[in-house]
């Protein structure tokens, strides 16, 4: 289970609550510009996260421009220097010349959609590839039937992009932001009008393009067996009651799966433990949706909203003024956020002020309709609770003799300290072992936990309280450092620039940036027919986004599955203030296509 880590406090967050691994930004290259962190933080994180086997991987997956050549060659030597474990990459400049001492993995912005690219990728050097989110079971099972040996990483959880990623211009066509090199503006999340040929408005003002969350709770098995070893967690701008409550929510849900199916392991350890009851539905999200996990089953976006709603608790009974009764069970905290969806969708936020006697007073005078659906979006009481503690644990045995002490993990990393003090016999033994083996028990903030003391001296001896607590934590420092210095990152293999690259010309979708990628392809006697777009924007129609999010299955008018109203047979376009985007719809392959 792989979780998002804005900085090192959501990162520790994150393996305390049972995460096998976190992904993190560095200063530059990382797709949410945003969400950085130096070079010291990331120690502090392989550091922390080392300790449990757990990974760490940094996301540099932008384009690169020339001038930074020389910087992200600089930034992958020093995050190897730490050891961290991968870089999650998008540019072949990193294939071409940057002299990656570090294992890499392939973006979702590299737009691995078939098989012969993925094999491509891992004969080249590769050694695990994140799947694109649109991704069913079957093409997953395909993808690890044709190449066994690349890791496959598919999003599990969170925010989806509307446009299959890395193929996304909207955003730097709107705004000169791209989302190729981390700065995008989320045009997929602005309001947008559907107009005909005729220009009549189908829909007004409404997220066409908005999509709600991922939550593939229900397929992790199916997963699992289709091939995929990494279950990514959306997230780096989240805080860290969203890491901790999903995080926790997956690793109770993985940890189901392999009790009952042996022939799986978690790739990392220590035993979990927490103060808090998960429950996904009350983190952030807009609706969830499978995607197509199994296929084109559902309506995939939320056209009304794009704010969080949460979890349902009731329907309205009763409305008059700012007094709010509901059929539920659930209780309610003043400041706890609400919002009424009604038949048509239209949505109404409030906010509670108090809770007496099953009536809910909020801050806004409503009238909303008996039957009126209720979510609520925030609720206080569950993130109090989130606050609670979480830990992860290593347990350890201790062996206490005449002139050492031994400690060791399960794992088999071991520690032993010889000390010389004079000794003096016990004259009352009574408790003797158990008050001994209690001073041991004592490690405060350390990682560790004792599972089995041994007593291992010729005689029982009375040892100062100040003696053993200082023996204590100099073992299990030393035990730590061990540990440390013991863990090996994985290794990258020989960049192989013989194979082929799977075409014979490629456009400006491959999003070439710089000299090294251009390169990168010529060196395979691949032609060049256009640079990415975030060097020369061109000004002839071009695909801005390809997408399966498909507006007109959204709305029931999908040109082969529905039959259609006779505004929607007619081509159909976005329209925002500024510009207007023709729709093309390749119904073969499930696409939708926003044209400039």
């Amino acid at each position: 289970m792989l979780s998002p880590a804005r900085n090192y406090e959501i990162a520790k967050a994150a393996i305390d609550c049972g995460a096998d691994a976190v992904y993190i930004g560095y200063e530059k290259f990382g797709a949410r510009s945003v969400a950085t962190n130096s070079l010291e933080d990331i120690k502090r994180v392989v550091d922390y996260a080392h300790l449990f086997g757990a990974r760490v991987y940094v996301t540099m997956n932008t384009l690169l421009l020339d001038e930074e050549l020389s910087a992200a060659k600089k930034a992958v030597k020093e995050l190897s220097e730490i050891k961290v474990d991968a870089i999650i990459v998008q540019d072949m400049a990193y294939l071409q010349s940057l002299s990656v001492p570090i294992q890499l993995h392939a973006s979702t912005q590299m737009n691995v959609f078939t098989k012969e690219k993925l094999k491509f990728l891992y004969e080249t050097g590769i050694q695990r590839v994140v799947l694109p989110r649109e991704f069913s079971v079957e093409q997953i099972q395909e993808m690890h039937n044709y190449c066994p040996q690349v890791e496959l990483e598919a999003f599990v959880h969170g925010a989806l992009c509307c446009s299959i990623s890395g193929q996304c211009y909207l955003s730097l066509y709107q705004t000169q932001r791209s989302g190729n090199r981390g700065v995008c503006s989320q045009s997929c999340r602005s309001r947008y009008d559907l107009i005909n040929e005729e220009g009549k408005i189908l829909q007004k003002d409404k997220y066409l393009l908005s999509t709600k969350d991922f939550n593939a709770s229900s397929h992790l098995a199916e997963m699992i067996e289709a091939g995929v070893c990494s279950f990514k967690i959306e997230g780096r701008l989240k805080d860290i009651t969203y890491v901790k409550n999903v995080t926790s929510h997956y690793n109770k849900l993985l940890n189901e799966f392999i009790e009952n199916n042996p022939q799986y392991c978690r790739s990392s350890f220590g035993e979990v433990k927490q103060e808090f009851q998960t429950d996904i539905d009350k983190s952030f999200n807009r609706g969830y949706t499978t995607f197509f996990l199994k296929g084109r089953k559902e309506t995939t976006g939320n056209i009304d909203t794009t704010k969080s709603i949460g979890k349902y608790v009731g329907e309205v009974v009763q409305s008059k003024g700012n007094i709010l009764i509901l059929n539920t069970d659930e209780v309610f905290s003043a400041s706890d956020g609400l919002i009424a969806i009604d038949e048509k969708g239209i949505s109404e936020g409030f906010l509670v002020n108090g809770f007496f006697n099953n009536q809910i007073k909020i801050n806004k005078s409503l009238n909303l309709k008996k039957g009126t659906k209720i979510f609520r979006n925030k609720d206080v009481a569950f993130e109090k609770q989130l606050c609670g503690k979480s830990e992860r644990k290593l347990r350890v045995d201790i062996t206490l003799s005449d002139n050492y002490i031994e400690v060791s993990d399960k794992r088999g990393n071991k520690s032993m300290k010889y000390f010389f003090n004079s000794k003096e016999k016990l004259n009352n033994s009574k408790d003797f072992f158990s008050k001994t083996k209690n001073q041991f028990s004592k490690m405060g903030n350390t990682v560790f936990e004792l599972d089995n003391f041994t007593y291992d001296c010729q005689e029982e001896y009375f040892f100062p309280a100040s003696f053993l607590n200082s023996l204590r934590r100099d073992i299990l420092e030393s035990l730590q450092e061990e540990i440390l210095s013991s863990y090996s990152t994985p290794k990258q293999p020989q960049l192989d620039f013989s194979i082929p690259y799977i075409k014979d010309d490629v456009d400006y979708t491959e999003n070439i940036s710089n000299e090294e990628a251009k390169a990168f392809y010529e060196n395979k006697g691949v032609k060049i027919k256009e640079y990415a777009l975030e060097k020369q924007m061109k000004k002839e129609e071009i695909c801005l986004m390809r997408s399966r999010n498909c507006v007109r299955y959204n709305l029931g008018q999908c040109l082969k599955r529905h039959k259609q109203q006779k505004d929607y047979q007619s081509t159909l376009f976005l329209k925002d203030n500024n510009y207007k985007y023709r729709l093309s719809f390749d119904c073969e392959n499930c696409i939708m296509e926003v044209y400039l």
